[in-house]
């Protein structure tokens, strides 16, 4: 777990969900889902890095 979360591309995956979490909340307190919207779409975009990753590593033991 420790070797996880000192890859960034990690840090900014579990950024990503916090901010999902503080959208949802937002929904309750503002009644408006557009924070949840936005919050989704931050999140969507910081996952991507992990997403890459992990794809260039599954690529990199298929070739081996």
């Amino acid at each position: 777990m420790r070797h996880f979360l000192r890859q960034r591309s990690a840090r900014l995956y579990l950024l990503g969900h916090g901010l999902i979490f503080i959208g949802a909340w937002s929904i309750e307190a503002t009644g408006s889902y557009v924070p949840m919207a936005l919050a989704a779409s931050a999140g969507l975009m910081l996952s991507m890095p992990l997403f890459c990753e992990r794809l260039a590593r599954a690529k990199a033991a298929r070739q081996r």
